[in-house]
């Protein structure tokens, strides 16, 4: 159990059973307040929002994702994540590639796939051969700013450890995102200003509403 200002809580894995419940649960904050999905209005698109959960669905179960809970089994936050081995990087981008279409998730795809390769971890660190990979964080609005997200990542960077990772990675998008990955000691590696990523007419194709002017990758060595 954990306790911050009172608050107390435990950080359990999440499994199968809780598909529906951490979906509703991303849908109602996560999808919200991403500002990629914002700034592409995407909530508008069926299609891609039902693609995103389909993306979400593969980390619930895969025995790297927890949750926080109340005593009452309410759900408060939940962190999701993949590991990731050099060997398998390369095939796993040209797997993805194949995956796309014309939703505009698929241009959130393009935009990560982008950031992920030039951010190219594993040539920045040739010692590296897997990490964990933290593909999403969430945290209820009624419980962020007491140590629920800290508690989440930690608990990863525990398995980490556990599941003979070098190394804890994460993409961010928003800035309290980056701002809470600064916090806990992750180290900025890479940033693709939002400005900057353009379509073929020279238009910014992610439109981000302030203080979100950036995606950053962050990692911290174990």
């Amino acid at each position: 159990m954990s306790e911050v200002n009172k608050l107390i809580y435990s950080i359990v894995p999440t499994t199968a059973e809780d598909k529906q419940v951490i979906i509703a649960f991303l849908r109602k904050f996560f999808f919200r307040d991403e500002p990629l999905i914002l700034s592409i209005d995407m909530q508008e698109d069926v299609d891609s929002l039902s693609k995103l959960e389909n993306y979400c669905f593969n980390f619930v179960d895969n025995g790297l994702g927890f949750k926080a809970v109340t005593p009452n089994g309410d759900l408060m936050g939940v962190i999701l994540s993949s590991i990731v081995c050099k060997k398998e990087r390369g095939e796993t981008n040209e797997s993805e590639n194949k995956t796309k279409d014309n939703t505009k998730f698929k241009d959130i795809v393009t935009l990560l796939d982008k950031v992920e390769r030039e951010a190219d971890v594993f040539g920045k660190y040739p010692n590296v051969n897997r990490v964990i990979d933290i593909k999403i964080v969430s945290v209820d609005e009624s419980f962020r700013g007491q140590g629920v997200c800290k508690a989440l990542i930690d608990k990863t960077i525990e398995l980490a450890s556990e599941k003979e990772c070098q190394m804890v990675y994460v993409e961010c998008s928003s800035y309290f995102s980056a701002k809470a990955a600064e916090r806990l000691g992750f180290e900025c590696i890479y940033t693709l200003y939002f400005r900057d990523y353009v379509d073929e007419n020279g238009e910014i194709i992610f439109k981000t509403p302030p203080p979100h002017d950036s995606s950053k990758v962050y990692v911290l060595s174990l």
